[in-house]
């Protein structure tokens, strides 16, 4: 049954068990913590998508975070490669990483980000 129909019709429920434990061997890609660290200060704690930030809304909680995205996704990248922080990385709130990255064959850039936002 396909999601959309779930939802229009809450009576058709389904549960399942979740929880076992199964192991992944994935590639994963080096990071070096001062870029982002650098990304921060230059482009400081709030989302350059949207405007959100963590410590308006959450408080003291909340503070000192964001998350830096990679204009040119690290997966894409074909070698290990400089990146400058200022012009190859941006801060994106939780959401707005997370919608830049939903379609695996499509990273959004900032510009189309913004333009869906403003819709």
């Amino acid at each position: 049954e396909k999601f959309e129909e779930s939802l229009s019709n809450p009576q058709n429920k389904y549960t399942a068990n979740e929880g076992a434990l199964k192991l992944n061997y994935v590639r994963t890609y080096e990071r070096n913590p001062k870029l982002r660290a650098e990304a921060i200060r230059i482009h400081k704690l709030t989302c350059m998508a949207c405007g959100f930030n963590f410590e308006e809304t959450y408080g003291e909680y909340g503070k000192n975070y964001i998350e830096v995205h990679h204009i040119v996704p690290v997966s894409e990248l074909i070698e290990e490669t400089e990146i400058d922080p200022e012009k190859g990385m941006v801060v994106l709130c939780s959401n707005c990483h997370k919608i830049t990255h939903r379609k695996r064959d499509k990273v959004l850039s900032l510009d189309e980000l913004k333009q869906i936002i403003i819709k």
